[in-house]
C-alpha cells in the first residue's frame, strides 16, 4: 500500500504543473498570428446601367421637320431658308436651280403684292398678287408697264407663270405662299438667276381684296438667291 507524505504531494503538484506549462508551450504556435482578410468574390464585369429618368423614359413629339416644302398658306418658323421684314411686312424665300418659293405675310386682311428687279419705279417688275376672300386665295401674275403702272400678263399677251399658291388670314393678317419659275420663258417675267441679288417692291392694302386698289403701304429692299446646288 502506497503512503503519501506531505512531501510526496507537493512533489506530485510540482510535478503536475510543471507538465500543463509543458503540454500549453508545446501547443502555441510557431510564429505570431496573423489576420488573413477574406477573399472577395470573383465578379464577372459588366456594362454600366443607368436608368433613366421618368420623363426620359418616353421621348416627347419631335419637332416639326424642316425645311416643309408644301405650298398651303401656312409659314413656318424656320420653313424658308431667308427672312426679311419691315413695319410687319414680311418675306421669307428659298430657291433651288430652277424655282423661287415665296411666303408673304402682311399686317392687314387686304391683298399683297411683291414685284421683283424693277427697272424704274414700278416699269419691269415682275409681281405676284395675292388675296384672300372667304377663306379661297387668288392670285395673277402681272408685268410692270410703267412707273406706277401694272396689269396682268395675260392682257399683254404674256402667261400666267404661278404654278403653285395657297394662303389665308388669321389673326389680322394676311398670309400667302407661291411658287414661280426663276426663268419662265415669258417675255413678261423678270428672269432671275441663283446666286443673284435683286430689288424688290412690296405693298399691300389693309382691308381691300381688290388688285385694282391703291395699297395702303408700300416699300423696297433686296433678296439674294442661293446659288445653283
Amino acid at each position: 500500500m502506497w503512503i503519501l507524505t506531505k512531501e510526496g504531494l507537493i512533489v506530485i503538484a510540482i510535478v503536475a504543473v510543471l507538465g500543463i506549462v509543458g503540454l500549453v508551450l508545446l501547443l502555441q504556435p510557431k510564429g505570431p498570428v496573423q489576420a488573413v482578410a477574406p477573399t472577395a468574390p470573383v465578379v464577372a464585369s459588366q456594362p454600366a446601367v443607368v436608368p433613366l429618368p421618368a420623363e426620359a423614359a418616353t421621348p416627347s413629339a419631335p419637332a416639326l421637320a424642316l425645311p416643309v416644302t408644301a405650298i398651303d398658306g401656312v409659314i413656318y418658323a424656320g420653313e424658308y431658308a431667308h427672312n426679311t421684314e419691315a413695319n410687319g411686312f414680311e418675306i421669307h424665300w428659298a430657291n433651288d436651280a430652277r424655282t423661287l418659293r415665296v411666303g408673304l405675310i402682311s399686317p392687314g386682311t387686304g391683298y399683297v403684292a411683291i414685284g421683283f428687279d424693277p427697272v424704274n419705279r414700278m416699269e419691269g417688275a415682275n409681281f405676284i398678287l395675292g388675296a384672300v376672300t372667304d377663306g379661297r386665295v387668288t392670285v395673277r401674275d402681272d408685268f410692270g408697264t410703267g412707273p406706277v403702272a401694272h396689269s396682268a400678263d395675260t392682257e399683254s399677251g404674256g402667261t400666267n407663270d404661278i404654278l403653285d399658291a395657297a394662303g389665308c388670314e388669321a389673326n389680322g393678317k394676311t398670309y400667302v405662299e407661291f411658287v414661280i419659275p426663276l426663268d419662265s420663258g415669258d417675255p413678261m417675267d423678270k428672269p432671275l438667276a441663283p446666286g443673284g441679288t435683286y430689288k424688290v417692291l412690296i405693298a399691300y392694302h389693309e382691308t381691300d381684296d381688290d388688285f385694282g386698289a391703291w395699297h395702303s403701304r408700300r416699300g423696297s429692299g433686296s433678296i439674294t438667291l442661293d446659288p445653283a446646288p
